[in-house]
């Protein structure tokens, strides 16, 4: 199951959503399953409802990164199948603080 879940939603996200250079640099990775992904939308307190994302994405203009915070419990994300444990990366949906 974990497998088809990094084919069917973890790829295509990054599929659509990758910049030209992101794209360049992670699908041949993807492809190749040297990386292997979760997709990290669903939040325990209220399913996949993506407007009610309570994760929060700030940009750091020092470190030139994005800070993620969970600020509850039941903002945790969670998502069915083994991808949880064995993933090395995630496509991770959040409310953009900027």
């Amino acid at each position: 199951m974990g497998l088809f879940l990094h084919q069917s939603a973890f790829r295509p996200a990054v599929e659509l959503l990758a910049s030209e250079e992101q794209a360049k640099k992670w699908l041949p990775l993807i492809r190749e399953l040297k990386i292997t992904g979760a997709y990290a939308q669903t939040e325990l307190g209220h399913g996949s409802d993506v407007q009610a994302l309570q994760t929060t994405a700030t940009f750091d203009t020092l470190t030139q990164e994005f800070v993620f915070h969970t600020p509850t419990t039941s903002a945790i994300k969670f998502w069915p199948g083994g991808l949880g444990k064995s993933s090395t990366h995630c496509v991770l949906f959040a409310r953009l603080i900027s």
